[in-house]
């Protein structure tokens, strides 16, 4: 059951998926937990994001955002949430973000407009664009829209495999589509309980100083402490009032982004060239004329050079490509048969699960939200990427010697 490659006709944005445990027979542990099924996130592999967000690496600057958001000869512009002045790694950044581009290039140019990147910042760039009469052609290398907003129904119930919450409503613009949408969220609240081998209830003082750091840094930035501009990390602005999530998933707002534009899906885009007399975008072998591009990949895929420019981007873009950090934030869920864990705390630390640091060492308790004995595990970070060429049965194994460790 190796799952490290995108599986066919399955979720393009999680590299491995839910599979039926062994034929779809409940798997019992040594303490009568019934395990029956799973998802897995590999964000890292995934060859249209290699990542989850980004973040301002180690001698990096937020700066270095505007320099990589700075449009090139009035033919090229950047969109997405790594380019965003103040909300960087959030939905509400790629949306803002896409807005924001859309008004440049609506000031600054004329003819169609080419968008490279289905996700929210380049349907909201489209939506936005075309309600002002502009024609504007939407290409997206994978077979769906949504980019890293992906929900999945596998194992019965709505889960996101990507974005899973807006992180304050008050004045987000993401709350206000799920207004519109009358879409149902429902708020998290940040009740929490430690863990210790065999069920020991660990008291905060207990922590090992290590934990704070996977659960505030490698799990909110998707990278290590040491990899990260922590001045700029912590001067980062957010919104106010609760954190919700989608009890229909995330994927329920993107209708709220439909308009009249073209999207072109399996066609991701291998070359964008420019001259004076506009811009010429190849995908799947073919060339079509633009008269401006809006590029809103992901910073990894930036970082992967997986699209050729011609001319090649300024200097002062591929630096800020370069020094800009892509984190890796991914999620396993498991599906049991009935809930053996804490029903009404939200988070669950497992510092003493006997794996290296950093390995399913926090949970998020969704029984207590959907009502279904469904509970999911974070890794970021340098342990995500570890954990990223295990196959299925070996991640499976260690969440299970976390969770079940922690309570039997």
């Amino acid at each position: 059951m190796k799952r490290r490659d995108v599986l066919s006709g399955l979720i393009g944005g999680a590299t491995g998926a839910f599979l039926p445990w062994r034929g779809a027979q409940a798997q019992e542990s040594a303490q009568g937990a019934f395990l029956k099924g799973y998802l897995r996130t590999n964000w890292s592999q995934d060859p249209y994001a290699f990542g989850s967000y980004s973040y301002v690496a180690t001698g990096a600057l937020q700066s270095d955002r505007a320099a990589l958001g700075a449009p090139i000869d009035r033919r090229i512009y950047f969109a997405g949430e790594a380019i965003h002045p103040h909300h960087n790694s959030t939905v509400h950044a790629a949306y803002e973000s896409g807005i924001m581009t859309a008004q440049d290039v609506d000031r600054d140019t004329r003819g169609p407009i080419a968008v490279i990147g289905a996700g929210i910042s380049g349907l909201a760039l489209a939506q936005r664009l075309s309600a002002k009469g502009r024609s504007v052609t939407v290409f997206e290398a994978r077979d769906r829209i949504g980019g890293r907003i992906v929900t999945n129904r596998d194992l019965g119930v709505p889960l996101d495999l990507g974005a899973s919450w807006i992180h304050g409503t008050h004045d987000n613009p993401i709350a206000n589509l799920a207004q519109v949408m009358d879409t149902a969220t429902v708020a998290t609240d940040e009740t929490y309980i430690m863990r210790g081998a065999g069920g020991r209830l660990m008291e905060e003082s207990a922590a090992p100083n290590w934990l704070e750091d996977v659960t505030t840094i490698q799990h909110n930035a998707g990278a290590a402490r040491h990899d990260i501009n922590l001045q700029a990390y912590m001067a980062q602005t957010e919104y106010s009032g609760d954190d919700v999530i989608f009890s229909q998933g995330y994927e329920s707002l993107l209708p709220a982004l439909d308009g009249d534009y073209e999207v072109k899906l399996s066609s991701p885009v291998s070359a964008i060239s420019h001259d004076e007399n506009g811009v010429v975008i190849t995908s799947n072998g073919t060339n079509t004329e633009f008269d401006v591009v809006v590029v809103t990949l992901p910073l990894g895929v930036l970082k992967a050079n997986t699209v050729t420019f011609t001319p090649a981007l300024p200097s002062a873009t591929q630096n800020a490509i370069a020094k800009l950090g892509m984190g890796t934030l991914d999620k396993l869920y498991l599906q049991y048969e009935e809930p053996f864990w804490d029903e009404d705390i939200t988070w669950i630390a497992t510092p003493e699960n006997g794996l290296p640091k950093g390995q399913f060492n926090q949970w998020l308790n969704l029984y207590k939200y959907l009502g279904q004995p469904i509970i999911m595990a974070f890794n970021g970070g340098p342990p995500a990427l570890a954990l990223s060429m295990d196959t299925d049965e070996e991640l499976i194994m260690k969440a299970k010697q976390s969770l079940e460790g922690s309570y039997f």
